[in-house]
Parts: C-alpha cells; sequence; structure tokens
C-alpha cells in the first residue's frame, strides 16, 4: 500500500477557497528587458516597488530578475581577461547575465495551490503569470497568497464558506 497516498490530505477544500492564480495575481506587471543595464533595472524595480520582475524578450518571458540578483557584489564585467565576461558596447552588467534563465511560470486558470507548491519546490517569491503563449499577463507574489489566505480564512471565521472565494477590497 502506498503510505504517502494514505497520509496525503485532501487538498480539494483548498483548491476551491483559494481558487485560481488569476483571481489572485496583480494585472500590472512590471517587466524588464534582457538588454538593459543592471544599475538601470535596478533603480527601475526600486522606484516601482517590486522586489523583482520578469524578464521579456521579442513580448515573451525568458527569465526572472530581483533586487538581489541585481545588487549582489560582483566583478567590473571588461572586455578581456581570464574569468571575465565581455559585453557588446560597454563594460556594465545587463539584466541577461544576473537573471535565472528558466523562469518558473504560472497560468492564469491553474490552482493557487499549485502554484504556491512550485513556487516553495523553486525556492522563488514569485510566479510570472502567462498565457499560452508565454506573454506575461500577471504575477502572483507571496504578497497575493497571504492576502488570499487570509481573507479565506475571515470568510471561515464568518461562517461564511463558501466553494468559491470572493475578493473583498483591502
Amino acid at each position: 500500500m502506498n503510505q504517502q497516498a494514505t497520509i496525503a490530505p485532501d487538498r480539494s477544500w483548498l483548491v476551491h477557497a483559494l481558487g485560481p492564480v488569476g483571481d489572485a495575481m496583480t494585472r500590472t506587471v512590471i517587466t524588464v528587458p534582457p538588454d538593459m543595464e543592471a544599475s538601470e533595472a535596478l533603480a527601475y524595480l526600486y522606484r516601482s516597488g517590486v522586489g523583482g520582475a520578469p524578464v521579456v524578450e521579442h513580448g515573451r518571458v525568458v527569465g526572472v530578475v530581483t533586487i538581489s540578483d541585481l545588487a549582489a557584489p560582483r566583478p567590473f564585467a571588461r572586455e578581456s581577461g581570464l574569468f571575465l565576461r565581455p559585453h557588446d558596447g560597454g563594460s556594465e552588467w545587463q539584466v541577461r547575465d544576473l537573471m535565472t534563465e528558466s523562469a518558473v511560470t504560472a497560468s492564469p486558470d491553474e490552482p493557487l495551490t499549485e502554484a504556491v507548491i512550485r513556487m516553495a519546490r523553486a525556492h522563488v517569491d514569485r510566479l510570472p503569470v502567462v498565457d499560452r503563449d508565454g506573454r506575461p499577463i500577471g504575477i502572483v507574489a507571496r504578497d497575493d497568497v497571504v492576502r488570499v489566505l487570509a481573507r479565506a480564512a475571515a470568510r471561515e471565521e464568518r461562517g461564511t464558506r463558501s466553494l468559491w472565494p470572493v475578493l473583498v477590497p483591502d
């Protein structure tokens, strides 16, 4: 007998309580191009008030970069020399040099619970939400998940547990 199957909890109530990714995601997506200078991207993310952003090239998500990636100490790029990375058009690091290339993404129709599990397994705080063609349509971050959980818990406390989540204004 499969022991994991006997102890795995039934998540269907949670799937229904939290709803799909599309209901939790932030629809305004801050993106950066891969050829943007790292210092410019860092300032842009700070000004935008976000901790990271999808890297988009030709309209599709090709990676993710965070403030931590951009602000981490690193050697100056050089055009020659051992272990140094050349850059076309200058010596500034670009987003493409520092981004995570294989972005973990989510679909707006998938259950939020599945996206949260993927976030935890990948050790990331945000997932770009993409359409079928890989174009960004939103982002679901840890804060979005906490907000949805708080709303579901509040509904449970009020005794108004429903199968479908209701988004209540903050």
